[in-house]
C-alpha cells in the first residue's frame, strides 16, 4: 500500500459505521465490499486500488474485531465514575476473559461477549458466591437492538445476580457507585442480644427516653439517617393505609400515593438485596410460591437491622391502622438447613395492588427500586408482593392516659411489651457518668421452635422441656379465664430461650422472668368483679410464681443467685469477663405482681400498663 495505513483503516471504519455494517446480511456486505474497492476517494488515500481480499479480511475482520470486543474506552464510556486504574485486566481479558473493577474496597467481577452470545457470561461467572458483584458487557457490534430484545436478554442474564450493561451502541452512562456498595462489615457481636420477635412495645411514663432509645439502638448499629425512621403517629389513623399508603385516581389514572413507613420498609428490602444474600421465587410447597431470601448465616449476622419507630402508637386505635402488619408478621417463615437459611412471609403491599397502577414504574422509583440491580426483584415484587424485610424491627412508644387507646389481645399476643421503667430504669445518679449500658438489640433468626430445636441443646433446657413444664404451671392457675395462653406463647417462649441462650438455671429463669414480663402480665387487666375474690388470681399466680422462680424470686442484687439483666450490662472494658459485665437485679416478675396487688386494692382496677 502506498497510502497511509491508519488513515485507510479510519475511513473504511467511518464507511462501516454509517452503513451499519455489522448488520448487513451477506449479499449487501457483498456490495458494501464492491463500492469500497471502487470508491475513487478511498483510491487517493491508499494510493492504490486495494483488493477485494485485502478490504474484507484485513480491514473489515479488523473491524468487526473491534465492535465484538470491548476496551477500557468502552468500560469508561459505560460508567462515569471511575478511571482506567480502576480496570484491572490486560486486552485479552477485556476481551474474551474475566477481568475486575477495584471499586471503594470492592473488586466487581467482570466479562463480556457479543450480544447475542449473553449465554456466554452465565457459563464463564460460574456460581454466585454471596456478596459478589458481577457485570457483564454486552456488545450490540454497532448496530441498534429492539427495546422489547434488550429488555428481555437483561431480565434473564440479572436472574443469574449479573449486572448487564449493554454497549456499542452505549445505553446512557451509569455510575457504579448507585448499585455497588462496599463490603458489609460484621456488626458487633459483643454486648448484643437477639430479640426474639421483632414488634415491641415500649411503655412508660412521658420523658422517660423511649424514643431515645430506638434512636439510640440504631445509632449502635447503622447510619442513623439510613437505618432509622421516626413516624408520629396521628389520632385520626384508623385504616392500614395511613400507614402504608393507598392507590389515588384524582389525576385520572391510578398511583400509588407511598408514606415514609413503605419507603423505609422498602430501604431495608434493598439493604438485603446488597448484602449479597440470594432473593428469588421459591415453591414452598404447601405455601407456594414466594419472594424468598436465602444464604449463609455468617452474610446474616452483618446485616444492620432498622428501626421504625412509631411514636405514641397509641394515640390511634392500634388493632385498625395496623390490622395489615399484625396479619402478615405471623406469617414469617426462617427454615434453617444447617448454616443455610430460606425466609419468607406473606406480602405487606399485595401484587394486585401494584398491578391495578397505571405507571409502575412511578412506584419503583419511589420506593428506592429504579437501579439495575433491582431489576429482578422488581418484578418478583410485582408479581408476589411487598413482604415483611426481616431486618425490620418495629418498636412503638406507648403512653396509657385519657388520650390514649388500649390494647387488645391481639396486638399483646404479637408483641414483646416492655415495661420501660422496669428495664431501662431512669437512675438520677448516673446521668453525668453512667455505669451501666444497654445491650444493642438485633432482629430475629428463628419463627418457629420446633423446627429450631437444635438451637435449645446449647442451652440450660436442651430439649425445651423445663421451660413447657414451667408453661404448664403458669397456664394452670390462668386456665377458664380470658387470659389463658395457647400454642403461640409456648412456642414464643421456647424461641425466647433459644435467642438467650442461658447456660445455667438462674439466666433460664431469668428468660422465664422477662417472658412473664413481655408476654403473661400484659395480657392481665379488670376489676375487683374479674379478678378479685377470696384468693384472687394475681395472688394464684404469685404463689405459684414463687415456687417455679426459686431461687431468684426473692434473690437480693448481692446475692448469688440474683437474676442477671439481659438487656443491659455494666460499662467496664470490653475483654472484661462476662460476670464482670452482667447486672444482678431482682426478679421483675415478682415486683411488677406486688405493684398490680396494690393497685387492684387501691383502686378496684389494675392493668400491667404503668
Amino acid at each position: 500500500m502506498k497510502g497511509d495505513r491508519n488513515a485507510v483503516f479510519d475511513y473504511i471504519f467511518n464507511k462501516a459505521d454509517e452503513i451499519g455494517y455489522m448488520g448487513l446480511d451477506s449479499s449487501a456486505s457483498n456490495k458494501f465490499q464492491d463500492d469500497l474497492q471502487n470508491d475513487e476517494r478511498l483510491k487517493e488515500i491508499a494510493g492504490e486500488q486495494l483488493s477485494r481480499n485485502y478490504i474484507k479480511d484485513t480491514v473489515l475482520n479488523n473491524y468487526s474485531k473491534k465492535q465484538r470486543y470491548i476496551t477500557k474506552e468502552d468500560v469508561l464510556k459505560a460508567i462515569s465514575d471511575i478511571d482506567e486504574s480502576n480496570i484491572i485486566g490486560a486486552k485479552k481479558d477485556l476481551e474474551n476473559g474475566l477481568f475486575t473493577i477495584d471499586y471503594l474496597d470492592t473488586s466487581v467481577k467482570c466479562t463480556s461477549s457479543s450480544f447475542g452470545e449473553w449465554q456466554t457470561v452465565i457459563k464463564r461467572f460460574g456460581k454466585k458466591i454471596a456478596n459478589e458483584q458481577r457485570i457483564a458487557f454486552l456488545t450490540c457490534g454497532g448496530v441498534q437492538k429492539e427495546a422489547n430484545e434488550i429488555s428481555e436478554v437483561k431480565e434473564t442474564v440479572i436472574s443469574y445476580g449479573i449486572t448487564p450493561i449493554i454497549v456499542k451502541p452505549h445505553e446512557p452512562p451509569i455510575e457504579l457507585k448507585s448499585f455497588v456498595l462496599p463490603p458489609i462489615k460484621p456488626t458487633a457481636t459483643g454486648n448484643s442480644v437477639r430479640t426474639s420477635k421483632p414488634f415491641m412495645l415500649l411503655a412508660g411514663i412521658s420523658g422517660t427516653g423511649k424514643t431515645r432509645f430506638v434512636r439510640k439502638q440504631a445509632e449502635a448499629t447503622g447510619q442513623l439517617n439510613e437505618t432509622y425512621c421516626l413516624t408520629s403517629v396521628r389520632p385520626d389513623w384508623h385504616e392500614p393505609s395511613d400507614l402504608l399508603g393507598y392507590i389515588s385516581r384524582l389525576s385520572g389514572k391510578a398511583e400509588y400515593v407511598t408514606t415514609d413507613v413503605l419507603q423505609f420498609i422498602a430501604k431495608a428490602w434493598r439493604s438485603i438485596i446488597d448484602s449479597g444474600l440470594t432473593v428469588d421465587v421459591v415453591n414452598l410447597g404447601e405455601r407456594g410460591e414466594r419472594l424468598s431470601v436465602s444464604g449463609d448465616k455468617n452474610t446474616l449476622s452483618a446485616i444492620k437491622p432498622y428501626w421504625l419507630c412509631l411514636d405514641e402508637m397509641n394515640l390511634a386505635p392500634v388493632e385498625q391502622y395496623f390490622a395489615d402488619y399484625l396479619s402478615v408478621l405471623e406469617t414469617r417463615e426462617w427454615d434453617w438447613n444447617g448454616d443455610q437459611f430460606t425466609y419468607s412471609s406473606d406480602a405487606l403491599l399485595k401484587p394486585a395492588a401494584i398491578n391495578e397502577l397505571d405507571n409502575k414504574e412511578k412506584l419503583r422509583k419511589d420506593l428506592g427500586f429504579e437501579s439495575v440491580i433491582y431489576d429482578a426483584t422488581w418484578q418478583a415484587i410485582c408479581q408476589y408482593g411487598l413482604q415483611i424485610p426481616f431486618n425490620l424491627i418495629v418498636a412503638g412508644t406507648v403512653n396509657m392516659d385519657e388520650t390514649t387507646h388500649g390494647f387488645s389481645r391481639k396486638v399483646i399476643d404479637r408483641a414483646l411489651s416492655f415495661d420501660f421503667g422496669d428495664f431501662f430504669p431512669n437512675d438520677y445518679s448516673e446521668y453525668f457518668e453512667p455505669s451501666n449500658i444497654n445491650k444493642t438489640i438485633s432482629f430475629p433468626f428463628w419463627s418457629d421452635a420446633k423446627t429450631s430445636i437444635e438451637q435449645l441443646k446449647s442451652t440450660a433446657d436442651e430439649n425445651g422441656d423445663k421451660s413447657i413444664e414451667f408453661l404448664n404451671s403458669v397456664n394452670a392457675v390462668l386456665k377458664n379465664t380470658p387470659f389463658e395462653l395457647a400454642y403461640r406463647a409456648l412456642n414464643e417462649l421456647l424461641l425466647a430461650v433459644i435467642s438467650a441462650q442461658p447456660k445455667d438455671d438462674i439466666a433460664l429463669k431469668a428468660v422465664w422472668d422477662d417472658f412473664l414480663m413481655c408476654k403473661v402480665l400484659p395480657r392481665i387487666e379488670g376489676d375487683v368483679d374479674k379478678l378479685g375474690s377470696e384468693k384472687s388470681l394475681l395472688v394464684k399466680l404469685e404463689s405459684e410464681l414463687s415456687k417455679q422462680l426459686s431461687p431468684i424470686w426473692d434473690a437480693a442484687t448481692d446475692s448469688a443467685n440474683a437474676r442477671p439483666d439481659l438487656y443491659r450490662e455494666k460499662l467496664v472494658e470490653e475483654d472484661a469477663p462476662e460476670d464482670e459485665k452482667a447486672i444482678r437485679i431482682q426478679c421483675r416478675s415478682k415486683g411488677k405482681i406486688e405493684w398490680m396487688n396494690k393497685r387492684l386494692s387501691s383502686a378496684g382496677f389494675t392493668s400491667f400498663w404503668p
